[in-house]
């Protein structure tokens, strides 16, 4: 093989990047938890200016085979304290449903560090649902969207 084939055959190799290898995080059955989701009213593009951001938080059953209660959804401000709880009673998610719940971008109660706190429930136990928060600029508006994940930050289980 030609010094320029076996360069251009380890270029070739260096630059194939392998498909990445997705691993499951937990596939641990709970019978509850509590979800701590970041989310963001304003986001700061300078020191003295800011762009209103409305978040939707999505809480999806992961779990093909068991339902799930949705037991409290509380929106907090940066500060901390408790500004609002968005759901009034229990909302049951079937297998693979989804439920979402919007802070408009005209509610900047939040501030920048707002956030979310889920509480869920199972009988029979069930995967931790993916909890997420999509921030987008008001309608019309061209400016940043990003998502940010919850964290679990309690488990109930049966052990």
């Amino acid at each position: 093989m030609r010094p320029t084939a076996k360069l251009f055959a380890l270029a070739l190799l260096l630059n194939t990047a392998p498909a990445p290898v997705v691993f499951a995080l937990d596939l641990t059955k709970a019978l509850g938890e509590t979800i701590y989701v970041p989310a963001y009213s304003r986001i700061f593009s300078f020191p003295d200016r800011s762009e209103l951001l409305a978040a939707t938080l999505t809480v999806h059953n992961v779990d093909p085979q068991n339902p799930l209660s949705v037991t409290k959804v509380d929106y907090h401000g940066e500060d901390g304290k408790l500004l609002k709880s968005i759901l009034d009673a229990p909302l049951r998610l079937e297998p693979l449903g989804s439920a979402s719940f919007l802070v408009p971008s005209n509610d900047t109660t939040g501030g920048v560090g707002a956030n979310f706190l889920v509480e869920w429930s199972a009988d029979q136990g069930a995967l931790s649902p993916l909890t997420e928060a999509v921030m987008v600029t008001g309608p019309g508006t061209p400016g940043p969207s990003f998502t940010s994940r919850g964290r679990v930050i309690s488990r109930k289980t049966s052990e």
